[in-house]
């Protein structure tokens, strides 16, 4: 478990923080809060049941210890508790116009890998509930899984290039100029700064 745990704090540290810190201000209380955020880690580790959501879960647990941090915060002063962790209504544009072309992508690839990447990413099933329900190996129901994804990434990239936050939700994107021909995108709304080719 220790080793574990070292393992994670080595890997992730820095993301972590850095996400911290993006939303507190205060350096000492960022560094705070990420030691409770390994305490929470290692604690609540053994309940994490697909080890490949593993980065997800922790930034699930570390959003929720800020949320926790400006409430508390918020009551002692008695003011309305601070909101930096929601996503604004143009980020939340972004992602939805994206995610309405970004499927065409998931339905070009091979029968096999589609039905293994959608159970994964849509309907949030887990490895072992993808091999039960494909009829499949775990070994070859994980195998599928990480090929379609990385054939869906290389075909998103010779798109896009794409900005996320660290929940991996799309926050902009823009054409490769250079590619523009694999590119089925459709930019909508945007403003010339975020509109950019390269």
């Amino acid at each position: 478990m220790e080793a574990q745990i070292n393992e994670i704090w080595q890997e992730h540290h820095d993301k972590l923080l850095a996400f911290i810190r993006k939303k507190v201000d205060e350096p000492e209380v960022a560094e705070d809060l990420l030691h409770d955020v390994f305490l929470k880690i290692r604690d609540k580790i053994g309940q994490l049941r697909d080890q490949d959501k593993l980065q997800s879960w922790m930034f699930q647990l570390t959003r929720n210890i800020i949320i926790d941090y400006f409430r508390e915060k918020a009551k002692r002063s008695g003011k309305q508790p601070e909101d930096k962790l929601s996503a604004t209504p143009e980020d939340e544009n972004r992602m939805a116009a994206a995610e309405n072309w970004i499927g065409s992508y998931v339905q070009a690839l091979p029968e096999n890998y589609r039905n293994a990447v959608v159970l994964y990413e849509l309907e949030g099933k887990s490895i072992a509930d993808i091999a039960d329900k494909l009829q499949i190996s775990y070994t070859n129901a994980r195998a599928r899984v990480q090929r379609g994804r990385q054939a869906l990434k290389k075909s998103l990239l010779d798109c896009c290039t794409f900005h996320v936050d660290v929940y991996g939700n799309i926050i902009d994107y823009h054409r490769n100029k250079k590619k523009e021909s694999a590119c089925n995108c459709v930019r909508t709304g945007k403003t010339p700064s975020t509109d950019r080719e390269n």
